[in-house]
């Protein structure tokens, strides 16, 4: 059992992984507008969605499961998530009886992976995302998606200039923007909060989609308590299905260090290729 355990386990850490490579590859700092030459119409709907999504200083999700399936194959995992804005995000992997066994470490300039069941460290820079998917990325760009918030991918600032109003699907409004390596769609509903989001690249296999649902108010804010993403790179799929249970935002927050020297350091590529 205990051998089935960490096998499982490794898959679990492999399958987040993965997501964490795919989910960064997208580039924003803060939502802030350029509106030079930007369509009246456009600028005042951006404006209503940047006012009605969420804002805080941090947040302390410490109730959450997230189901995993890869290939045919499913699992169920709880977890918890830090994060204190524009500074770092902390997210707990417990697939068993609330035991952490793998914990990913955000950070402005890289990422930190430690699977703590076999004492190994995965050093991730996000110069890494370059040179492995041709992706520019950053620390906020997490922050952007785990947040619900505006953004237009592979810029640092909201670029309005390169967006467009587009034909409604599924009675929701949609705003499309590409650049010189992504397509971007962003799908709002009728109280102008962001129920999609679709990122396409052109010169490659890369494709992810990321839908919010059950709007509820936690604690002060109104935040989605589901969110289903779906990622590929062309080889491998992988799909999650994060439900939070608790969420407290504004809170003296505290974030807990593991000691990398405690660690050996393995090889990301090695990794990724298993």
């Amino acid at each position: 059992m205990r051998n089935k355990n960490r096998r499982t386990g490794a898959f679990l850490f492999t399958s987040i992984l993965f997501l964490a490579l795919t989910f960064t590859a997208c580039k924003t700092k803060k939502a802030l507008v350029q509106t030079d030459n930007v369509d009246h119409k456009l600028m005042e709907q951006v404006e209503r969605i940047q006012k009605a999504e969420p804002k805080f200083a941090s947040a302390n999700v410490s109730k959450m499961t997230v189901a995993v399936e890869v290939g045919g194959r499913k699992f169920n995992t709880s977890a918890s998530c830090k994060m204190r804005t524009d500074s770092a995000i902390h997210v707990s992997i417990q697939p068993f009886m609330g035991l952490e066994m793998f914990k990913v470490e955000i950070l402005k300039d890289s990422m930190l992976v430690f699977d703590k069941v076999n004492k190994k460290l995965y050093q991730v820079p996000f110069a890494y995302f370059k040179t492995k998917f041709g992706l520019t990325v950053g620390f906020s760009d997490i922050q952007a998606m785990l947040s619900n918030r505006f953004f237009t991918v592979g810029s640092a600032d909201a670029d309005l200039r390169n967006c467009k109003q587009s034909e409604g699907v599924n009675n929701l409004n949609v705003i499309t923007y590409q650049n010189s390596e992504m397509n971007q769609q962003i799908m709002i509903n009728s109280t102008d909060r962001i129920e999609k989001q679709e990122l396409k690249a052109i010169n490659s296999d890369y494709r992810m989609e990321v839908a919010y649902s059950q709007f509820a108010l936690l604690e002060t804010i109104i935040f989605p308590q589901i969110i289903n993403l779906v990622t590929t790179n062309g080889k491998r799929t992988v799909k999650f299905d994060f439900k939070i249970s608790k969420a407290v935002f504004d809170s003296e927050l505290s974030f807990t260090r593991i000691d990398p020297s405690k660690y050996s350091v393995g090889d990301i590529n090695q990794l990724l290729n298993k």
